[in-house]
């Protein structure tokens, strides 16, 4: 059974924001040298590809939710339909507290290996998730 890239890249991202290791940037720097083959085995077939001028660039996209839960604070709900009619029901009433919204953001972080002759020799890095 073979993972997807994107499934692949996020238990990467995930284990490495949870593991006191070595960086994003150590780990994959292991990989230049190491054939295209080597790539497409750990991380799946890449998300975008292109070769000019002899070298061939392999893209690997990882975009994930960065949810921030939101807070509905203590206020008067009014009557409501499961904490009847006093201060602190659930339920439709005359007044509702919005609290403060969930926000959420999309992360996203692209990895782009560079081959020569078919072996990594270079890898970049782009956006705000590449920890």
């Amino acid at each position: 059974m073979r993972l997807s890239p994107i499934i692949a890249l996020a238990a990467f991202a995930t284990l490495s924001a949870c593991a006191a290791g070595p960086s994003l940037q150590t780990r994959l720097a292991s990989y230049i040298g190491a054939p295209e083959g080597a790539l497409i085995k750990n991380f799946g077939v890449p998300d975008k590809q292109i070769t000019v001028d002899g070298t061939q660039y392999l893209a690997y996209d990882h975009r994930d939710l960065d949810v921030s839960p939101g807070f509905i604070g203590p206020g008067f709900y009014g009557p409501g339909l499961y904490g009847g009619p006093y201060l602190g029901g659930y339920g439709p009433g005359p007044f509702f507290d919005t609290g403060i919204p969930a926000r959420v953001n999309e992360v996203s972080c692209e990895t782009t290996f560079l081959l020569k002759d078919g072996k990594v020799v270079d890898f970049t890095l782009r956006g705000d998730d590449c920890t």
